[in-house]
């Protein structure tokens, strides 16, 4: 008897599931209809009282759910968001209905309005919680990090390019392979265009980009796992073991804290950059204070997440001058391509030491050892390098091209602007298309190299490039070991480290033989920079992306993505499968030189 009862509230729950899952779509498609196409008021109010019977069944759902469980107390403990939610509703809906009697307090209009877009608020919510919680699902199946990972990137730019063929993302409309490409660049955070993001692209729409490059840059698996912490009070062990491999965080305990850490550290970075770009450009440039404040905002996230994506029809050459804006833009991005590892010992360390220094704080924050790590100095030391030597090397190289008629602390600042953005930030104050072939050619390699480990970048990762260096001064020099700051390096990293780049080099030259093909008109050494500059998510270009055929557009799209997954991760996505074995053959050394 008890097991027939049992069956029917199972029957019941699974009905009321099913029902819930539909009406979930169905508010999507609402939505989208509503903010992505232009309708008359008659489809709008339509579209709102649907919205307001799914608030009603969402209400209805949640509390039947709740009678229906077992343990209520531990599913109301488990679903408390939802059931915050709930509880708003209906404090709302009993408010809505006693206003709505006294019409002469408050005008009716504004009223609805608010009810409305507060309804929409709620069921998008509550999709999203929806949309983590079966993440976490999935991410408890056998499926290999890598995988999820390059599923989830595709995912997303799936997503944004339906997005942005949407009627309101654009002012003229935009084709499918323009509106993949741009959600591609996006996600990648790489920044190659085929359209002016400025001009092409509403409001709305830069809006898309600007959030596509903010997941694209962090990874949509940090802000899943995030919400999942939030929304059940911690990870498993299968997932903290899923995500010690895509955050390589050895120690599972602290992947956890290691995700809120990256999201707190960017978006303080970010707020930072939006505040001192608000200050430092001039007010003559936008129509009004909120264009200035959306701009300040667009530029801070795409520069830390290394996009290179501008609202400025000419990037940043109308600012070349503005040298603190400049500087901003730079600092953001040398932030995000150093990664978080980095900017954790760097930064965060530090700073909880100094706060703990405050009595009352003291024993409420754990005692910090600001000790730069092997990766850290590497990276660091590594970092510098690239900066000062590409620094001296592109002033010397375009002091009398396109920087001659600048002033030399001018000249200076654009050398080292354009030194530090081919580490895939992206962002331009010269024309690119001017340069010289010897100065495209170094920077190529600096787009080649890329950025750090962890990062928001792509590129080969400046440890492998310095690993390799290492090494073959170690073989050139008779050295058995590779050793650095009195450390021994792996031969593991070292042979990831030259893997990673033979295949980088495979890709690169692979793709630069098929838009010889398909892009016949074309220079090839501009080719061949647009292709590393793809690889390398950087988002320079010589002025060849908007005349590339539809195949040489698919080319690109294809780098960009192998470039933002990593050459390594993705072709173990497409081929790769672990294998144990217990057994060694005989080594035998074979010549090669």
């Amino acid at each position: 008897m008890l097991q027939d009862q049992q069956g029917k509230i199972k029957k019941i729950s699974d009905i009321l599931d099913r029902i819930m899952i539909v009406l979930a779509g169905s508010v999507i498609t609402a939505l989208v209809i509503e903010y992505g196409f232009y309708i008359n008021e008659i489809v709008k109010r339509i579209l709102h009282q649907f919205n307001s019977i799914v608030i009603f069944y969402f209400v209805f759902f949640n509390l039947s759910k709740l009678v229906l469980n077992p343990n209520p107390l531990s599913y109301l403990r488990k679903k408390w968001i939802e059931f915050l939610l709930t509880f708003l509703i209906i404090i709302q809906s009993i408010g809505f209905l006693f206003y709505i009697r006294e019409p002469q307090t408050i005008d009716i209009k504004t009223l609805t309005r608010i009810y409305i877009a507060s309804a929409q608020i709620y069921l998008t919510l509550d999709i999203a919680l929806k949309t983590v919680r079966y993440s976490q699902r999935l991410i408890q199946k056998s499926i290999h990090p890598t995988r999820l990972l390059t599923f989830s990137f595709l995912l997303l730019i799936s997503l944004g390019t339906l997005l942005l063929l949407l009627p309101k993302a654009t002012h003229n409309g935009i084709s499918l392979i323009d509106a993949l490409f741009t959600a591609t660049s996006a996600v990648c955070v790489t920044g190659l265009i085929v359209v002016d993001t400025g001009t092409y692209f509403t409001r709305f729409g830069q809006f898309i980009i600007m959030v596509l490059i903010q997941l694209g840059g962090l990874g949509i698996m940090t802000f899943t796992t995030f919400f999942a912490i939030l929304l059940n009070g911690g990870i498993g062990i299968k997932e903290r073991v899923f995500l010690s491999e895509i955050f390589s965080e050895k120690n599972l305990s602290k992947i956890s804290s290691t995700i809120i850490r990256i999201l707190f550290l960017t978006f303080s970075i970010e707020a930072v950059g939006a505040i001192l770009l608000y200050y430092f450009l001039p007010d003559p440039m936008f129509k009004n204070k909120s264009e200035k404040i959306f701009c300040s905002i667009f530029h801070s996230i795409s520069a830390f997440c290394n996009a290179g994506f501008s609202t400025f029809s000419n990037n940043l050459i109308d600012i070349k001058n503005n040298i603190p804006a400049i500087i901003a833009i730079a600092t953001l991005f040398i932030l995000g391509g150093l990664g978080f590892l980095v900017l954790s010992e760097l930064i965060e360390k530090p700073f909880l030491k100094a706060i703990r220094r405050i009595k009352f704080l003291r024993n409420k924050i754990a005692p910090q050892k600001v000790v730069l790590s092997l990766h850290s100095k590497l990276t660091i030391y590594t970092t510098a390098i690239l900066i000062i030597s590409g620094t001296v090397i592109l002033l010397l190289l375009e002091f009398n091209n396109t920087l001659k008629n600048e002033t030399l602390l001018s000249k200076i600042a654009h050398a080292f602007f354009q030194a530090v953005t081919p580490r895939t930030a992206g962002f331009n104050t010269i024309d690119i298309s001017k340069i010289g072939i010897t100065t495209s050619l170094f920077i190529m390699l600096l787009m080649w190299i890329g950025a750090s480990p962890g990062s928001t970048g792509g590129g080969i990762k400046t440890t492998s490039f310095a690993l390799i260096v290492l090494k073959i001064s170690s073989m050139v020099t008779g050295k058995e070991r590779v050793e650095i700051f009195n450390k021994q390096i792996s031969e593991e990293s070292i042979s990831r480290a030259f893997v990673s780049a033979l295949l980088s080099v495979l890709f690169i030259l692979t793709a630069t033989f098929a838009l010889t093909i398909t892009e016949k008109n074309l220079n090839f050494i501009d080719t061949f920079f647009e292709v590393v500059s793809a690889f390398g998510t950087v988002g320079l270009s010589r002025g060849i992306t908007q005349d590339l055929t539809i195949f040489g557009k698919l080319i690109i799209i294809m780098m960009m993505f192998i470039g933002r997954i990593g050459p390594l991760a993705f072709s173990f996505a497409l081929f790769g499968k672990i294998e144990k074995r217990n057994y060694e053959f005989q080594k035998e050394s074979v010549l090669v030189t």
